[in-house]
């Protein structure tokens, strides 16, 4: 059965529970398999939600102002979650996404350089010549075309980040890579013991998490470092030599071989796992939604007439733009972000104690009514300047936000935009009839059945 019916977007199966009182086993459960089923249909339109795990205090923060207050105007206070370090620093190492304080600042400023706009306009050629080529395969596949889209967004991006990380030398990496994540999302989950804060040790002890899953590309990595570090000195030409040159504008110090491994298997988890989402998700809704995709190809065929499109045709290209964003806004691909007080706070009245669990979900606040009428129906057209502009700063927010927006966030959705505009214009997706569609939230928001669709060729 369809998802959406009558042009609205009808709550998939297993996406919520019923409602009722909070259940601790059905949450801790959610928090394992899918993190998507541990919320009632009221908490969507409540401001705060409060809930004891034992003797641990945890609170979802789900009005722009008070996400404001947490991530920008106090967010000295805040640190990263105890839990979300746990589970990805045995993968990602100390990246980004899992480093604090003078260290984190530190790399955010040798990085900003690398996914600044110029940086992010070189990097536009690969992002198309890599998807036309995807297309190639695609055109030369025997009648009925039908394939996986969900895989195959996962391995054009990865094929992406890794072209713009190692040039020639990113096909040898690819599988690594994409076997690693695999594993990880599945394997490394949230158990009782990290939700209680015990000590790491015994948290392991009672729980193990493989720890070695990234050894194949950490070899691969290794290697290439070696390599690198033994050319001569030339301009940068890829993001890993970027990241080896780089050097922090105010202590003129560089990354050691072991920072830079983590930013780069950060860069590859973060930096093509949430982009495939994201297309995935946006060839699923297009093809439910006849009206927004007629009105993708007018766009389409008006700004590119078939060709290829360029970085400088992204600012007319507003309503592909806009399409990707309420793709995001339906299912974030990154669901949810986990922050702890440093001391006592307070948020819209409610004491906040030091360490306790604090969950910002865009899972929740991209569909809270009184933020979004109408919250379940897809409407690229919620996106048009005027319609943003009249929204609170902090009510979308599908990269993050404050400080610690995701620094890709400009390669992201100029990859995006890239992809779906040249897809868009060759072929139309078609969900196969009967196929299951149901968002899974792991680390990312993954369809848990992948996406099986056919493929219509365009006609010229």
């Amino acid at each position: 059965m369809s998802a959406v019916e009558s042009g609205e977007f009808a709550v998939l199966e297993g996406a919520r529970p019923p409602a009722g009182r909070p259940n601790l086993r059905r949450s801790l459960r959610a928090m394992r398999q899918n993190a998507q089923t541990a919320f009632r249909p009221e908490d969507f339109s409540a401001d705060i939600i409060s809930q004891r795990v034992l003797w641990r205090s945890m609170f979802v923060i789900n009005e722009p102002s008070a996400i404001r207050h947490v991530v920008l105007d106090n967010a000295a206070n805040y640190n990263k979650s105890e839990v979300s370090r746990r589970l990805l620093e045995p993968g990602l190492g100390r990246g980004l996404l899992t480093s604090e304080g003078e260290t984190w600042r530190r790399h955010r400023r040798i990085m900003a350089p690398s996914f600044d706009p110029r940086s992010v306009t070189g990097y536009a050629p690969i992002m198309t010549n890599l998807t036309n080529q995807l297309l190639e395969i695609w055109d030369a596949l025997p009648e009925p075309r039908e394939l996986d889209v969900s895989a195959a967004m996962m391995q054009l991006t990865l094929h992406i980040i890794s072209n713009a990380m190692f040039s020639s030398d990113s096909d040898e990496i690819v599988d690594s890579v994409e076997r690693g994540v695999g594993t990880y999302q599945t394997k490394v989950r949230p158990t009782l013991p990290d939700v209680l804060h015990f000590p790491i040790w015994l948290a392991r002890l009672l729980a193990p998490i493989p720890t070695r899953i990234f050894d194949e590309f950490d070899r691969k990595v290794d290697r290439l470092l070696t390599e690198r570090g033994k050319m001569p000195d030339t301009e940068p030409k890829d993001l890993l030599a970027r990241l080896i040159a780089a050097r922090d504008s105010e202590t003129g110090g560089g990354m050691t071989p072991k920072e830079v491994r983590d930013q780069v298997v950060t860069i590859f988890m973060a930096g093509h796992e949430t982009t495939s989402l994201a297309l995935s998700w946006t060839f699923y809704l297009l093809s439910e939604h006849a009206a927004a995709e007629t009105k993708l190809h007018e766009e389409l065929a008006a700004v590119l007439n078939g060709r290829t499109p360029t970085h400088a045709d992204i600012p007319d290209l507003r309503y592909t733009r806009m399409v990707i964003e309420e793709s995001m806004r339906l299912f974030p691909p990154a669901h949810t972000f986990g922050r702890e007080p440093i001391a006592d706070d307070e948020i819209l009245g409610r004491r906040i104690p030091a360490g306790a669990d604090v969950l910002i979900l865009p899972w929740l606040l991209h569909r809270k009514p009184s933020l979004w009428p109408d919250p379940e129906r897809f409407d690229p057209e919620r996106f048009a300047p005027e319609r943003s502009a009249a929204r609170p700063r902090f009510a979308y927010i599908p990269f993050g936000a404050g400080a610690r927006i995701c620094i890709g966030a400009a390669f992201a959705m100029t990859e995006a935009v890239l992809i779906l505009a040249t897809v868009a214009q060759r072929y139309r997706l078609h969900l196969v009839p009967g196929h299951p569609v149901e968002p899974q939230g792991l680390i990312t928001l993954r369809l848990r059945h992948g996406l099986r669709m056919n493929l219509e060729r365009r006609a010229r």
